[in-house]
């Protein structure tokens, strides 16, 4: 069957359409179209050359079906459709990320990423001296993380004088399937006086991917500046640091 005439026809629609995807498909279709009917018309005894100039021919004027079909199918709307589409994706990254860096929004009401809690927060507290808070790493499965600061704390109850230092922690799971953190680790700590007591990690507030809580370092040593925190689980070993800018004052 001839396929340069099928040719010359299909170029001759598709000039007038606009759309790339429509002319491919409309090329694909017309083309299909003719060499059906130019067979049907071959099977009933014409030449297959005049068969195929009934099939073209009763398509009718290449270019008013071209302009009928590029009215079909105008370039407008799915250039409207990926803009209106790459401006909604903007949108959203852009809340998500307000979302992120603000802690409101969406992230905010369905508490995805763990947040350090609150230094100050505490009933019955009194922060004698703020300091700084570094170290960190992987634990079991975790990443955990001071948020940088630190505080010694003493607490108001009748006859007792306690004391501690706190640091805020976020403990993040570094597998997105494995379960939300819920824990309270035993470590130790020591200073570069010579002292050494007893350190806690508690993650009392659950999020998606994590959990935020506390380290607990109990009765610092008085005259001592700087502590050095350690918990090992299964063989790993974490270190956080904590720097006051003064001694702990004595008892």
């Amino acid at each position: 069957m001839p396929t340069i005439r099928f040719d010359t026809f299909c170029a001759q629609v598709c000039s007038a359409i606009r759309w790339e995807p429509a002319r491919r498909m409309a090329r694909a279709e017309l083309t299909a179209h003719l060499e059906d009917h130019a067979e049907a018309l071959a099977a009933k005894g014409l030449a297959p050359d005049l068969a195929a100039e009934h099939a073209v021919a009763a398509m009718g004027d290449p270019y008013e079906l071209g302009r009928a079909l590029d009215r079909a199918h105008p370039p407008t709307l799915p250039r409207l459709s990926r803009v209106l589409a790459l401006a909604g994706s903007l949108v959203l990254a852009a809340g998500l990320c307000l979302g992120i860096v603000r802690g409101t929004g969406l992230l905010a009401l369905s508490g995805a990423f763990p947040r350090f809690p609150d230094l100050y927060e505490h009933a019955g507290q009194a922060l004698l001296m703020e300091g700084a808070s570094t170290g960190g790493g992987s634990l079991g499965g975790y990443t955990l993380a001071p948020s940088g600061q630190a505080g010694l704390v003493s607490y108001d109850r009748p006859g007792e004088d306690l004391r501690e230092i706190m640091v805020p922690v976020t403990i993040s799971a570094d597998r997105p399937w494995l379960p939300v953190p819920s824990c309270y680790l035993d470590g130790t700590w020591t200073d570069g006086a010579g002292g050494a007591g007893a350190a806690s990690i508690n993650s009392d507030r659950p999020y998606l991917f994590g959990a935020g809580g506390w380290l607990y370092l109990a009765a610092p040593t008085s005259g001592a500046r700087q502590f050095t925190a350690a918990f090992t689980v299964g063989g790993e070993e974490v270190f956080f640091t904590v720097t006051l800018p003064e001694e702990v004052p004595p008892l």
